[in-house]
């Protein structure tokens, strides 16, 4: 194997070794026999390249797995748990941009009385809360508790939140306090995210406004309860949600424009990534957005390259990454797992996909790639949602080719709609098109038939699912091109 090779596997090895320790409890002992192992192999055989190929494996595996058991007793061990059930008054500052939710302000706060941990508040807000303000709460700190077979403890842990607070008594002490420049960027950003979003509630209705707002700028709790439950039953809440796929998308559709402008592919591909960098801080830095802003950076570095495995290595490369910085992230963020599979699944089966797909249907490459996402993604939705949409498929063709447009003209019409009365020029277009949309939902939600409840789906059936996709995808790259390693 060449080095770049060895690297990956090395990679995916680690990887390996966190999803074992996000699923077993391997413990020190299980830890120090594999890295045992590994040592031995290295060691005793570093003449023999394959077995000490593998040996570096077992370390590599060995370090995923040590690296998860090393966060989780952080978690474990956090200074808020001290802290359980007892009336505290303390002072904090807003890390978050806070979110307005039917039921109450969610406000992530990094308290001043411990070295690490965060407190999420819930609370009726009287006066709105901000990034960068000092507060001074007053209430009673709470153990997350898992519910409905939901380890809530383990889903918040991941953003270092260790502590709830409901209706605490919340004074501003100092707005905006900024000690660093990313921070006052930050602000910056949040203040221009805020324009913009005025921008399309004022030019646009609220039921339209609201899929634009979760479109374009990734705010999440917009939508009604009614609406968000019609997307999934239809198949089409990636449509709406900030995903790998969401900006692989938005940048295969940058790219072509750019140089129809005049630019040469290479300046092409920079402004585009720039723009790709811009995009996912406008959103407010959000880990979702993050996550789908590096690996849709991965998809677009693949068609820079014209090289497939590129963009799969560079893809791996990304995960393995990010989950050095927070190993939870792959068994406990639903949203990193849709947007790592998302982009994976287009890397890998879009030549596949596209190969089946008549070359007369309008937007083709663009539906192949959505279809190449929801094969991949289908299994993860299926298993935490409880449901799979039967007409996915039909609201998906009828859909995906005009989202490109919808979003172009509904960053023209954030632009625009601050420069005054180009904004209601802006609107109508972006109004028809939320319509047509919002036709398609109804009617196909309205279906007795549109979604199945699959809510005893085992985590069993995905190792079997995979596998079909898996050897479906070898067998049809041997028959074409052969089979080459990453």
């Amino acid at each position: 194997m060449t080095v770049s090779q060895t690297f990956f596997f090395g990679c995916l090895s680690f990887i390996t070794g966190v999803a074992f320790a996000s699923s077993w409890r391997i413990g020190q002992i299980g830890i120090l026999t594999v890295f045992i192992c590994g040592i031995f192999l290295v060691s005793v055989f570093w003449r023999r390249k394959q077995i000490a190929a593998a040996g570096a494996l077992f370390l590599c595996a060995a370090f995923g797995l040590w690296i998860y058991e090393a966060s989780e007793r952080t978690h474990i061990d956090n200074e808020l748990q001290k802290f359980y059930g007892e009336d505290v008054v303390f002072q904090a500052k807003v890390i978050k941009q806070p979110i307005v939710r039917a039921s109450g302000t969610q406000v992530t706060v990094k308290p001043d009385f411990v070295s690490s941990g965060n407190v999420l508040i819930t609370f009726d807000a009287g006066e709105k809360l901000s990034y960068g303000d000092r507060v001074v709460i007053t209430g009673t700190l709470r153990e997350p508790e898992s519910f409905d077979d939901f380890d809530y403890a383990a889903f918040l842990a991941k953003d270092g939140v260790y502590a709830l607070m409901k209706e605490p008594k919340v004074e501003i002490k100092e707005r905006g306090v900024y000690e660093y420049v990313g921070e006052r960027a930050m602000a910056v950003i949040f203040n221009l995210k805020a324009e913009f979003r005025e921008v399309l509630e004022k030019h646009l209705s609220p039921r339209f406004s609201s899929v634009m707002v979760e479109m374009l700028l990734g705010d999440k709790y917009v939508m009604s309860e009614g609406l968000a439950q019609d997307l999934n039953a239809t198949g089409l809440r990636h449509i709406i949600a900030i995903s790998g796929a969401h900006i692989a998308i938005l940048t295969m559709y940058m790219m072509p424009l750019l140089i129809w402008l005049g630019l040469w592919r290479q300046q092409a591909f920079y402004v585009t990534l720039a723009l790709v960098i811009f995009y996912v801080v406008l959103t407010g830095l959000q880990p979702s957005a993050v996550r789908s802003g590096l690996m849709g950076g991965m998809f677009l570095l693949g068609q820079h390259v014209g090289r497939q495995y590129v963009a799969l290595r560079a893809l791996i490369f990304a995960a393995t990454a990010m989950l050095l910085l927070n190993p939870f992230l792959l068994a406990r963020d639903v949203g990193f797992q849709l947007s790592f599979l998302a982009v994976f699944g287009m890397i890998v089966l879009l030549p596949t996909v596209l190969s089946f797909l008549p070359k007369k249907i309008p937007a083709r490459e663009l539906l192949a790639m959505t279809l190449a996402a929801q094969i991949f993604t289908l299994p993860i939705l299926i298993w935490n949602f409880g449901q799979v949409s039967l007409v996915s498929v039909i609201t998906n063709i009828l859909i995906v080719p005009v989202i490109p447009l919808l979003m172009g003209l509904g960053f023209l019409l954030m632009i625009g709609g601050l420069l005054g009365p180009v904004g209601f020029l802006l609107a109508f277009p972006v109004g028809i098109l939320v319509q047509y949309i919002l036709w398609i939902v109804d009617f196909f939600a309205d279906l007795p038939f549109a979604a199945v409840k699959t809510e005893n789906f085992s985590a069993f059936w995905l190792l079997p699912f995979y596998a079909f996709v898996a050897f479906f995808w070898w067998r049809f790259r041997k028959k074409r091109e052969g089979f080459v390693l990453p």
